[in-house]
């Protein structure tokens, strides 16, 4: 199920009046376990609570995620011992991101 969806069933159990914990076992017993959690649950009945009933998350503040793959990989070629730290700083970026971007480049 897209996230969107389940979000928009957390809107009908809300709307039903139930809690959060019988709702995401509801959730959970009809589409399997692992569906909703109920820390999920009560994020998004608070939201609901407070007049905002739009199913769309708010952007996330943080380091952003996109690298330019050409920059890292000249980078790594100019110097393959640089590690991952040095090349996420080099960059801006967290070095997990680091870490994927070379994964998805072919460098390792």
């Amino acid at each position: 199920m897209k996230a969107k969806q389940i979000r928009l069933i957390f809107l009908f159990e809300y709307k039903l009046g139930r809690k959060a914990a019988e709702a995401a076992r509801n959730i959970n017993e009809a589409f399997g376990q692992g569906t909703a959690s109920e820390r999920t649950v009560q994020w998004w009945f608070k939201k609901f609570r407070n007049g905002d009933e739009s199913l769309e998350t708010e952007k996330r503040s943080g380091r952003p995620s996109e690298v330019d793959s050409e920059r890292l990989k000249a980078l790594v070629e100019a110097d393959p011992y640089m590690t991952t730290r040095e090349l996420a700083k080099e960059l801006g970026v967290c070095k997990t991101t680091i870490s994927h971007h070379l994964r998805k480049i072919g460098k390792l």
